[in-house]
């Protein structure tokens, strides 16, 4: 057998020879597993079901929804409250409720202030039964008034812990409101609970050994995604109609995804990030965007003009014609490992027969090449901005042995969960040759999208190649996230569109355009809400 180039070995994560031998072993083993796992589809998807649900028992139904408060939209909640249609604490104690029943099944929750937030709603209702402000001046100046609200642990909630799931963290409370939850709240809306992420936030699927491991309300032995995977959890659950999360790689958009809910990432600075844990600096910063999590596409427009205090860098008010709005596509990254399942194939041919059929647009295949290197250029630009490695931010002043963590790790007693200790030891350090390669290869693939997406244009791409993956297999996949993180370094906004259904779990699709076209992919959200439904409730619904 040929030796492996050094392009194809950093392309597939797998360190070369001047890397140390330890790092080869590992990056040798995913790697191989990642090709096993891919060639053998679906056969090997098959074995994995019979596995997990031998080890895992059969997926709990989730208790019935019975309550139609629990089926509203934001907006409609807030428009009820103002004119007194609702009280704000039946809301309240409806999603308390519902909150307490469903948390056994996927423990989303972290942590909560239930008590407070119904002391909150309360306090709502004495003060519009004694206001004299005006149904429209409450929308102005409230527009979220007395709507409960969830929030990603990391991101932050005054009182309430905010730990990023570090054991060392773990009595950490939060001293402050995140700027993110201090805007949701100047609206009017009431935080009562906080939810889980993967250890530091950098993986994507939300286990940690502070809380545990959250799990999807469609099939509990599949990933919920992350790292947002909490807010993702809580608000398929129908414990959560809104939320909050942040997305560096796709930590929205993809437990949005595989939980069957709209999320968006907003374009670069358009939303402040201050007021998360750990922070960042500036130049890491950059790649962070911090916004909206919710089940229905209605609310997604509202929430994020909320969260970016109604940025004038974005046209709010445009009113976007889908007759003269250019339809870009790829159906898949071109990377044989990457490919597209049938269903996400067939997901995205709907999609795209929806603009040409309602108006007579032609979707225009796009052929980016360089896409099959997406994940190498977000590695590499993360290393081009100077930020800490992986390993430095596991334990105090760095010091962690990774080797003596994974061996622990095999019998329970590491305190960092298998795949923070495989990302530490698989984290790009060198400015090397193919390092440099693809810091050019970002640069060609940049200006091919900001030729693309000249005036009004969207692009479209399946959120994941594949639907929610069994737990751990995210490790030898981990390179998919390809898909999203390429356009959190671009800056791009991207909306996260739950697109029907692939053996039982939730798939995704994803709408993308130039920074400060939010509205663009907003409007995409709403138009191909009508195309796929929408979310799906994981439970009956009795009301």
């Amino acid at each position: 057998m040929a030796p492996m180039s050094n392009d194809l070995a950093h392309k597939t994560n797998i360190p070369t020879k001047n890397s140390a031998p330890a790092l080869l072993d590992v990056g040798v083993l995913m790697e191989c597993l990642r090709f096993i796992l891919t060639v053998t589809r679906p056969l090997s998807d098959s074995v994995l079901n019979f596995l997990y649900r031998l080890i895992m028992g059969k997926t709990k139904v989730l208790p019935p929804i019975d309550n139609k408060i629990l089926l509203m939209t934001a907006v409609e909640l807030a428009e009820k409250i103002r004119k007194r249609q609702l009280s704000c604490e039946e809301i309240m104690r409806a999603y308390v409720e519902r909150s307490k029943a469903v948390h056994e099944y996927v423990n989303a929750v972290v942590d909560e202030r239930y008590g407070d937030a119904l002391q909150e709603a309360k306090a709502v209702d004495a003060m519009l039964a004694k206001t004299t402000k005006s149904e429209d001046e409450i929308e102005r100046d409230t527009p979220l008034l007395g709507v409960p609200f969830s929030c990603k642990e990391a991101i932050g909630v005054k009182g309430l812990a905010q730990t990023s799931g570090l054991v060392r963290a773990k009595d950490r409370l939060c001293p402050k409101d995140s700027d993110a939850a201090a805007t949701y709240r100047k609206a009017g809306a009431i935080p009562y609970a906080v939810t889980n992420v993967p250890e530091l936030c950098m993986w994507w699927e939300s286990a940690n050994h502070v809380f545990g491991l959250t799990k999807n309300p469609y099939d509990h032995t599949r990933s919920v995604g992350g790292s947002s995977g909490g807010e993702g959890a809580i608000i398929a659950a129908g414990a959560a109609v809104m939320g909050i999360g942040n997305d560096i790689a796709g930590s929205i958009r993809i437990p949005a995804s595989f939980c069957g809910i709209y999320g968006h990432k907003p374009s670069r600075d358009l939303i402040s990030n201050m007021g998360c844990f750990p922070d960042s600096d500036d130049e890491f910063d950059q790649f962070v965007s911090t916004g909206p999590m919710c089940r229905y596409a209605q609310d997604l427009v509202l929430l994020t003009r909320i969260l970016s205090n109604n940025s004038k860098k974005v046209n709010w008010n445009a009113k976007v014609d889908f007759r003269k709005v250019k339809i870009y596509f790829m159906e898949e990254i071109p990377d044989f490992l990457q490919r597209s399942t049938p269903d996400i194939k067939r997901a995205m041919k709907k999609a795209t027969k929806h603009f040409e059929d309602e108006y007579g647009v032609t979707a225009i295949h796009a052929n980016i090449k360089e896409m099959a290197y997406a994940f190498n250029m977000w590695e590499c630009k993360l290393l081009e901005c100077g930020g800490p490695s992986f390993k430095s931010a596991l334990a105090p002043e760095g010091k962690i042995n990774l080797h003596w963590e994974l061996f622990k790790c095999l019998f329970g007693c590491s305190d960092h969960t298998l795949p923070a200790i495989y990302f530490g030891m698989v984290d790009r350090r060198e400015k090397d040759k193919f390092y440099y390669k693809c810091l050019e290869k970002y640069n060609d693939l940049k200006r091919k999208f900001e030729e693309m997406l000249q005036g009004d244009a969207i692009f479209l791409l399946p959120t994941q190649c594949e639907p929610p993956m069994h737990y751990l297999t995210t490790i030898p996949k981990y390179p998919n996230i390809g898909y999203t993180c390429i356009f959190s370094i671009l800056g791009y906004p991207s909306t996260q569109i739950p697109a029907g259904f692939s053996d039982g779990v939730p798939i995704g699709i994803q709408a993308i355009s130039r920074q400060y076209q939010d509205h663009l992919t907003l409007a995409v959200g709403l138009e191909l809400d009508k195309v796929f439904g929408g979310w799906v409730s994981p439970s009956p619904v009795t009301n």
